[in-house]
C-alpha cells in the first residue's frame, strides 16, 4: 500500500511515518518549504517540497502519485493562509469558494480536493493510537480546588473548541483567563500568565464532532515546559482525542516541575 502525508511542524508527522513504515507500506512525503520539519524526510521513502500555499503545486503531485490513502499531520499557522501571501491561483481561488475560513473548514476543502483525484484522506489515528492518552491522572494530584478548575476549565475548552475559535481555555479559581484564537496554544498561556499570574490552569479539547482526519489536539514537551516556566499548576486534555508526543518525556517532565496532567 502507497500512503501520502501532507506534514505540517512538529514531530507527529514524523510519528505517523514511521509507524506507516513499520507496517510495511511505501510512503511519500509532501512536505511544505520552511514549515515541514527537516528530520521527517528521512522516514518517507519519496519526498516532494512544495513553497507554502501553492496548491496547485501539491494537487499536481498527489495526481502523479497516486497514493492509495493519505493523511494531513502537523502544524501550519492558520494566519498565513488568512493573510493572502504567496498562494497560488489555486489556492486563491479555493479560499474563495469557502464559506468561512475558520481551521476547519480549509482543511476540510482540502480533503475534498484530495478526495476529488480518487485518493481517500484517512483517519491517521490507527497509526498513532500509541499517542492517545486513557482517562485518568497521569501526572501529579488533584486537590478539591483544581479538580473544580479542571472540571469547569475543560467544559468551557468543549465549546469553544465546538465553535472552532480555538482548541485551548485557561483558567483560574473558577475564572476563564484566556481563550486561544488565531495566536496559538503558547500564547494565549503566556498572555493567561500575565493577566492572572502563578497557578493557571490549562484545559484543551476536541471538537463535539470531532473528525479525527482534522487538526486533532496535541501536547507535547514543550506544551509542560512553557506552563511550568509561566507558573501554571495544570494541563487538561481530552483522553482518547488528544495526541501526547514523546509521552514518557512528557509525564517526567511534568511531574518534576510540578505540573498535574489529567485526562478527562
Amino acid at each position: 500500500m502507497k500512503i501520502g502525508l501532507l506534514a505540517g511542524s512538529g514531530s507527529l508527522p514524523l510519528e505517523f511515518l514511521r509507524s506507516a513504515s513499520e507496517r510495511g507500506a511505501e510512503t511519500v512525503l509532501f512536505a511544505i518549504k520552511g514549515i515541514t520539519d527537516a528530520g521527517v524526510f528521512s522516514y518517507a521513502d519519496r519526498v516532494y517540497e512544495i513553497e507554502p500555499f501553492k496548491l496547485g503545486r501539491f494537487l499536481s503531485l498527489v495526481k502523479k502519485e497516486r497514493p492509495d490513502r493519505m493523511a494531513i499531520l502537523g502544524k501550519v499557522e492558520h494566519s498565513e493562509a488568512l493573510s493572502l501571501k504567496n498562494l497560488d491561483f489555486k489556492a486563491v481561488t479555493f479560499l474563495f469558494s469557502l464559506r468561512d475560513r475558520r481551521a476547519e473548514a480549509i482543511i476540510k476543502g482540502v480533503i475534498k480536493e484530495i478526495e476529488k483525484l480518487g485518493v481517500e484522506v484517512i483517519d491517521p489515528t490507527p497509526f498513532l493510537a500509541h499517542l492517545l492518552p486513557e482517562k485518568g491522572v497521569l501526572a501529579g494530584k488533584l486537590d478539591k480546588q483544581l479538580e473544580r478548575d479542571v472540571e469547569f476549565g475543560f467544559r468551557i475548552a468543549k465549546e469553544i473548541a465546538s465553535l472552532d475559535v480555538g482548541q485551548t481555555v485557561v483558567v483560574k479559581n473558577g475564572v476563564v483567563v484566556a481563550v486561544e484564537g488565531i495566536e496559538g496554544t503558547d500564547k494565549c498561556i503566556e498572555r493567561a500568565a500575565r493577566l492572572a499570574g502563578r497557578g493557571f490552569v490549562v484545559c484543551k479539547a476536541a471538537r463535539k464532532s470531532q473528525d479525527m482526519r482534522v487538526d486533532v489536539p496535541t501536547v507535547g514537551l514543550s506544551t509542560v515546559e512553557k506552563i511550568s516556566s509561566l507558573g501554571g499548576r495544570a494541563l487538561c486534555v481530552e483522553a482518547g482525542k488528544t495526541f501526547i508526543l514523546d509521552r514518557e518525556k512528557f509525564l517526567k517532565k511534568a511531574a518534576e516541575s510540578g505540573v498535574a496532567v489529567i485526562a478527562v
